[in-house]
């Protein structure tokens, strides 16, 4: 049996949060090459460092403090295992 991507690529490499649950569903989907989960692992970290920058000068922020430590940290374990996997696991 086949499996159908459900994937928007282009919107998930551009708004990793909105099209997965977590940077771990990212870093297992199928419609993403290895360079581009990397690629997009980090512009998700990124958008939640601002996010907590934003939250820290006063802006209110999109999310609790706590769960966007704990998102970062997801997001480097994801980069992590994709970086240090053999080229032709994924």
């Amino acid at each position: 049996m086949s499996v159908i991507l459900k994937i928007n690529v282009e919107a998930a490499r551009l708004n990793p949060e909105a099209e997965f649950e977590t940077p771990g569903d990212l870093a297992v989907s199928l419609g993403l090459t290895r360079g581009q989960k990397i690629a997009t692992l980090d512009r998700w970290y990124q958008s939640v460092q601002l996010r907590m920058a934003a939250g820290n000068e006063g802006m209110s922020p999109g999310e609790s403090t706590d769960h966007d430590k704990l998102l970062l940290a997801s997001i480097n374990a994801a980069q992590t295992e994709l970086i240090w996997l053999p080229n032709n696991v994924t």
